[in-house]
Formats: structure tokens, C-alpha cells, sequence
């Protein structure tokens, strides 16, 4: 898959594209007009593909402890689509891969040990909406896309939050930002399908976004943590740092 979205990328790099402009801004909520004033600058091109490099730990349980992970996302703005591959070490010999997608309406999670040795893969209409909302909540990370796509809609909530509701392929997936005082976006929720290895639940699931940096002419979060909010426990299982992320140069 990752050929494939490189490859759309490529195609997107020959188009010519408007520039970004605010002239349709106040159709937004207002929170989200602050969001995209603080991140945005009119006039540049418009994100049609990001590559961004992280670090950051993860774990598959509450009472885990936490292993070191590195990763790579590519990612395509104009329609929904990501190739994410990540590596964890849990012991000098042992390497479990873990690769995640969402294209053309489909998303998949494949788990490998030592690169051969299948632990896990998840496919069908649960998978394909859980990685829709996946995109969704890293779309702070190539944040032109909320001006321009027009596969998403949004609602006001309040002062400081508003949902977002996206479609794609005959898909539909929703959640909620909240945004601070600056107009940062400083979290995310959805309710989406957790999958384990003995069951598949419908739980709240989100995280929230720190150290807002620039790139260029963006504005992005650089650390973000991802948290299932289970009836039992709010479960934290990964934190990401970005090391890199450069756009529009597939």
C-alpha cells in the first residue's frame, strides 16, 4: 500500500493548486477560524502529501511495560489516506513490525515478529473505520487539509470545541476537537471499535496533542499521546515525538 500512496502522491505533485485563502473562513465555527489563523498562512500551497518520522514508546496493556518505538507515516491530504510502519525492540533479539493503513475506504493493521513470524492482522468494516478515524485525529499534523478538503464538515460544539464529521468511499466517522485559549488543538475523541485478540468493543477513544512547532509555513503539534477511555480505566498506550516531518516533496 505504501507504493500505491506514494504513487498518488507523485500524480498530486504534477496539479496545479489554488493557494490557500481565508475568504470562506467564517463559514467555519468560530474556534475552528482561530485554529486555522494560528497554523496557517494564505497565500502557500496547500498540503497534498506529508512524510513524517517519530519516536516515542508503546504498550498493548495497562500493565505492560512501556517499549520504545520508532516509526514513518506518509500521509495524502486531498483524499483520506495513510501507510504507517513502526518498529518496537521489547529484547535485543526480538523485533515486532507493525503496519497500519487506510486508502480508498480500507484499513488494516498487520503484526509481525522478526519480520516473518505473523502475531495479528485486523481487516473489515470495523478496521476500515477505526483507521478512518485514525486519519482524523492526525490531521493536526498537516493541518491545510481542514481548510481545503471537502470530505469534511463541521459543527459547533461551544467556545472551545466543535465535531468534525467525515465521508469517504461511502464511509462515515465523527469526533470531537477541543482547542485551547491560543487556538491550538489540544485533543480528540471518537468512539471507535477496540479490537483485541478475544473480542471487539465500541469504546471512547482520543488523545491530546503538545509543543506545537513550525514547519515551514505549519504549525503542528510534536507530541501527541494516544488513550482508550474504558469504563475501567483511561488506558494511555502510546506517546509519539516527531523527529521530522517535511511536506509536499514525495
Amino acid at each position: 500500500m505504501k507504493k500505491e500512496i506514494l504513487n498518488d502522491a507523485l500524480i498530486s505533485s504534477q496539479k496545479e493548486r489554488e493557494p490557500t485563502s481565508f475568504e470562506k473562513l467564517d463559514t467555519f465555527p468560530e474556534i475552528v477560524q482561530k485554529y486555522l489563523r494560528l497554523v496557517l498562512k494564505e497565500g502557500i500551497e496547500p498540503i497534498y502529501y506529508a512524510r513524517l518520522l517519530h519516536s516515542g514508546e508503546f504498550r498493548t496493556d495497562p500493565k505492560q511495560p512501556w517499549f520504545s518505538i520508532k516509526g514513518f507515516y506518509h500521509y495524502l491530504s486531498e483524499k483520506p489516506a495513510f501507510f504507517w510502519k513502526g518498529k518496537i525492540k521489547p529484547l535485543p533479539i526480538l523485533v515486532i513490525t507493525a503496519r497500519d493503513f487506510y486508502y480508498k475506504g480500507k484499513g488494516e493493521v498487520k503484526i509481525r515478529l522478526n519480520k516473518i513470524i505473523p502475531m495479528g492482522k485486523d481487516t473489515g468494516p470495523d478496521m476500515d473505520k477505526a483507521s478512518l478515524l485514525r486519519f482524523i485525529s492526525e490531521m493536526p499534523l498537516f493541518p491545510s487539509v481542514f481548510l481545503t478538503a471537502n470530505y469534511i464538515r463541521w459543527e459547533e460544539i461551544d467556545s472551545t470545541s466543535a465535531r468534525i464529521f467525515i465521508e469517504d468511499e461511502g464511509l462515515k466517522a465523527e469526533g470531537i476537537f477541543t482547542f485551547n485559549e491560543k487556538g491550538e488543538i489540544i485533543s480528540f475523541e471518537a468512539e471507535r471499535a477496540r479490537l483485541t485478540r478475544s473480542e471487539s468493543s465500541i469504546d471512547k477513544w482520543g488523545g491530546y496533542y503538545e509543543n506545537y512547532q513550525d514547519f515551514g509555513s505549519f504549525r503542528v503539534p510534536t507530541y501527541f499521546v494516544g488513550i482508550w477511555y474504558l469504563p475501567e480505566e483511561d488506558f494511555e498506550y502510546v506517546r509519539f515525538k516527531v523527529e521530522s516531518i517535511e511536506f509536499n516533496n514525495p
